[in-house]
């Protein structure tokens, strides 16, 4: 019997495009008619496919490089090459829902606002291996932070310190896991990874029926399944559709951008500009019709100053109208523009209201986190916070830090070695070390100890968790380091082979006289839940307990 031959494919990027008519014509008119003049873009309708597609290509070309006059003046050679660069775009409908396949800067011919930013990250979560993420990209609202970790070996997802309300994640990429597609039918036995954020970069069947097929696939999976539950957090900020809530929240906006202070507001790249951002040489802002500023990078301080005289009422209306363009050459010509997008786009804010709810302005719009996520969360973290500890803890004497009560700890109760610290190097922690534990118990329970007045140092506890238990399961260094620490600094050897059992997190949470689930900050609540769910994976136990603070007044007692 002859083998079949494998069906080929070609790894590309596909994007969804919302607001299109699955026709030929609605197609052919979602593309800028100034944008198909640029590269001189020649037409083909795909009979063959048996869909509604076209197909089109051409090319952005200069006479002259940017660089050529950059060249000349340096060296005083004057030199003058072309820059010519290649441009494809497949659109087709399936199943009533139009697609873009991008060849080349193919990309750059789709205008933005017709992409459905998610639609690559959700069919990534539902299929990919959660142990073996190898890319991942992610935003802290409200501070134009943007985290790229890549990872060519492959990671757990609990080790990236993602799933926490501090991030939302934009992009991500894994091992494949989805035996549909046709690159998986195909067989070889090879690892395979996709990366999904605003589009989906994957390898598609190369012939029409193959490509049809992923792409029903793909829009099936994305409909009917549930994300793998280690990656369920990504889907846990949700887009606000409630009308009134969003006119409350540009309203809170509108007065945040005519004053020094109120919401956070920060600059932020949108993850789908993070190449092209970092190769422009200029920036360019205009607000209406008047004149562009330019700049050699995108400057908040400018565009807040502008905003700031807009008469209340307009200035998100102007933060939504206004256009930010990455230029190649500091000449800002024309020829020279990479990609122009909303500046609304470029903004970040984050709003807590009085009723605890919190809100981030991402990619132009208000998102809130999933209430019943939260919610089912908040049950599984309850579970974990006890009322009769494992471990005996004294009370925190005020006006402690950290490292004084973990030293006290040693000296009052017998058993108790104090490793706050004390770091472990391994060969992949070569530079600062790894930190095991605050605290080894006499049975040899990892204790992790932290004073907390938000979230953000809960959620680096959390993860501290992961990532020092995970140490001693894969990293023979770190076993063995931290065997050496214990016994030069508690003069006592852990057993042979020893791996932890339980961890616990002892926490005093300022403000609070006691830590249940009605204090503990809701979106710690999100980390704490995806840490416990890592650690335990690893046949490991967590428990979680307040330390009560020595002599505290009745009065330090608040509300959540």
């Amino acid at each position: 019997m002859s083998r079949l031959s494998p069906v080929p494919t070609s790894t590309r990027t596909l994007y969804r495009l919302v607001g299109v008519e699955p026709t030929l014509e609605g197609m052919f008119d979602s593309i800028q008619a100034d944008r198909l003049d640029e590269i001189g873009a020649e037409f083909r309708a795909l009979d063959h496919f048996d869909v509604p597609a076209i197909a089109l290509h051409g090319r952005y070309s200069k006479d002259e490089a940017g660089w050529c006059a950059d060249f000349a003046r340096l060296t005083d050679w004057p030199v003058v090459h072309p820059s010519l660069r290649g441009a494809g775009l497949v659109l087709l409908a399936v199943d009533g829902q139009v697609y873009a396949l991008a060849y080349g800067d193919g990309f750059r011919l789709v205008p933005g606002p017709l992409k459905d930013r998610r639609f690559g990250l959700r069919f990534t979560v539902r299929s990919i291996d959660p142990d073996d993420i190898r890319a991942a990209v992610a935003r802290t609202p409200g501070q134009g932070r943007t985290d790229i970790a890549v990872m060519p070996g492959g990671a757990p997802i609990g080790t990236l310190g993602l799933d926490t309300y501090t991030k939302l994640v934009q992009r991500m990429g894994g091992r494949l896991a989805r035996p549909e597609l046709t690159v998986e039918r195909a067989g070889g036995g090879r690892v395979r990874s996709i990366e999904g954020g605003c589009g989906l970069r994957l390898p598609y069947g190369a012939n029409a029926a193959s490509l049809i097929s992923d792409i029903r696939t793909i829009a099936r999976v994305s409909q009917e399944e549930l994300p793998h539950p280690q990656l369920e957090f990504v889907e846990s900020v949700v887009q606000l559709q409630d009308a009134e809530t969003v006119a409350l929240l540009d309203a809170a906006l509108d007065h945040a951008l005519g004053t020094v202070d109120g919401a956070r507001i920060a600059a932020t790249v949108p993850a789908d500009c993070l190449a092209d951002f970092g190769r422009a040489r200029a920036v360019g802002v205009r607000f209406g019709s008047g004149e562009e500023w330019t700049s050699d990078t995108f400057e908040l301080d400018y565009v807040r100053g502008r905003l700031r005289f807009h008469r209340p009422g307009r200035r998100v209306a102007a933060l939504r109208e206004a256009r930010v363009t990455l230029y190649r050459d500091r000449r800002t010509k024309p020829g020279d523009v990479m990609r122009t997008e909303p500046l609304q786009r470029w903004v970040e804010a984050d709003l807590l209201r009085a009723d605890g709810r919190r809100f981030v302005l991402t990619e132009g719009e208000w998102h809130e986190f999933d209430q019943a996520y939260l919610a089912g969360l908040a049950t599984q973290v309850e579970r974990l916070i006890t009322p009769t500890p494992s471990v005996d803890l004294p009370a925190w004497r005020a006006g402690d830090d950290e490292e004084a009560y973990n030293k006290s700890v040693q000296r009052t109760r017998d058993g108790f070695v104090c490793l706050d610290r004390k770091l472990v190097r391994t060969p992949l922690h070569r530079q600062r070390g790894v930190e095991i534990c605050d605290l080894l118990a006499p049975d040899n329970t990892l204790v992790m100890v932290k004073q907390a007045s938000g979230s953000g140092a809960l959620s680096h506890l959390f993860s501290q968790g992961v990532v020092a238990v995970d140490a001693l399961l894969n990293q023979p260094e770190a076993r063995a380091g931290f065997a050496d620490r214990v016994a030069v600094l508690g003069g006592r050897r852990l057993p042979e082979g020893f791996l932890p059992e339980r961890v616990v997190y002892a926490i005093l949470l300022k403000g609070h006289a006691e830590l249940t689930i009605d204090t503990l900050y809701p979106f710690a609540q999100v980390a704490l839940a995806h840490a416990a769910r890592a650690l335990q994976s690893y046949g490991v136990q967590v428990e979680v307990v307040g330390i009560p603070l020595e002599d505290a007044p009745e009065d330090d007692c608040q509300a959540a």
